[in-house]
């Protein structure tokens, strides 16, 4: 228990971690987006208001949409920048060209500038993309005049790619560096949740220990009185109540057991379909007794590496649970699947609420409170069921298809 809050532990801290990192490098990935993009249109709408011609001289932001997303400051235009920006410029009037600009481009010749041209001017005026240019579409509606301007945003586009690569990895390496310290550092954080559950379970088999001596006193006692004076229902009532308070001092026991993780048992290989069936045939004559069918469909052979006595002991916890609770009847089923080695224990029964299905495998929980006494025992079997399944690496579950009825699987 305490190695799987551990590994939970540390899968939070991870998912947190990887939450921030990538949170931030997103955040800042998008800010360098914005960051060219805003730019850019900076720099398209300065070369339209200035007939084409990128003006050598200092300009502050005019676009809005550039001065909202990029806080670091203005696009300063110096008597240099003519020279590092690539672009070219075609002017209209109406649905002809005028004048085609191509000088500051050596990648474009006027027919492609033409081409491009062609392309955007079916499109709304305003801000675009066209393979790796960004262009600007402005018309005038008073004199028919039309200009766009296409920018070179090959450089700008493996700059951004370039960072995002760059991000991603540096975001990986972190995670990765990050990971050990968190787990070893888990081991710090919960050796106080350690210290605890060592004491709890060191408690419940010291008091089960020291229980036992007191009941067999009771239980001497017990018989004592019945040959003095002959048996009586305080007498069967004395007898009754020691041998529930024996059964659940063994149970609670085994369970502080099958809980020790540091425990190491014996796995050897055996044939479980004997095992199964040597099990649950014991179960027939109490079935019988009580009007019930059993039937029994275990496949031959199938064979699995573990604790043999604790396997015995799932299937005669899930027969007494499916003897105590079922109104005419019940199966037992062994199979295999590409999932595993499949153990199922059906019986119908009662109403059941699926919600509470979960629960079942909570300690002293009982989904039917009034039955307690008329059933026995102490809602601890299905926890050691579960502990079992857990210590030889399966899973178990309890369903309901019709709320009459509960199918509890084991999957090894």
């Amino acid at each position: 228990m305490l190695k799987k809050l551990q590994h939970k532990f540390v899968g939070i801290a991870i998912i947190a971690l990887v939450t921030i990192v990538f949170v931030e490098l997103f955040s800042v990935n998008i800010v360098n987006v914005y960051q060219h993009d805003s730019d850019a249109r900076s720099l398209l709408l300065l070369i339209a208001e200035n007939d084409g011609v990128l003006p050598n001289s200092s300009f502050g932001r005019t676009a809005s949409y550039g001065a909202f997303w990029n806080p670091f400051g203005k696009v300063q235009v110096n008597v240099e920048t003519p020279y590092s920006t690539r672009y070219f410029v075609v002017k209209l009037h109406g649905n002809v060209v005028t004048d085609i600009s191509t000088s500051n481009v050596a990648s474009v010749s006027n027919q492609d500038a033409f081409e491009y041209a062609s392309k955007v001017y079916n499109e709304a005026p305003g801000y675009g993309f066209l393979d790796n240019f960004r262009y600007y579409y402005q018309t005038d509606s008073l004199t028919g005049n039309a200009i766009m301007v296409f920018l070179d945003f090959e450089r700008d586009l493996e700059s951004t790619f370039t960072l995002a690569s760059i991000s991603l990895l540096v975001g990986i390496v972190c995670i990765i560096l990050l990971a050990f310290p968190v787990y070893l550092l888990s081991k710090n954080a919960l050796a106080p949740v350690k210290r605890s559950i060592e004491k709890q379970k060191q408690f419940i088999t010291d008091a089960g220990h020291e229980l036992k001596t007191p009941l067999a006193i009771i239980s001497a006692d017990a018989d004592v009185l019945e040959m003095c004076g002959g048996e009586n229902e305080w007498v069967s009532s004395i007898r009754s109540q020691t041998k529930r308070m024996s059964g659940l001092v063994h149970d609670l026991v085994e369970l502080s057991k099958l809980d020790e993780v540091a425990q190491k048992t014996e796995h050897i290989e055996f044939n479980l379909s004997e095992a199964v069936l040597d099990t649950a045939m014991n179960f027939e004559p109490i079935a019988k007794s009580k009007g019930l069918t059993l039937t029994l469909d275990v496949r031959p052979d199938v064979s699995f590496k573990g604790n043999e006595g604790e396997l015995r002991q799932l299937v005669s916890i899930l027969c007494d649970n499916a003897v105590k609770y079922a109104e005419s009847e019940i199966r037992i089923s062994l199979s295999k699947s590409a999932r595993g080695i499949v153990l199922e224990a059906y019986n119908d029964c009662e109403a059941v609420e699926k919600e509470k299905l979960p629960r079942l495998f909570d300690r002293f929980y009982r989904a039917d409170t009034s039955r307690a006494r008329e059933t026995g025992g102490y809602g601890i079997g299905l926890s050691i069921a579960k502990a079992i399944v857990e210590r030889h690496k399966g899973k178990i579950s309890a369903t309901t298809a019709d709320g009459r009825s509960i199918l509890f699987k084991v999957i090894l």
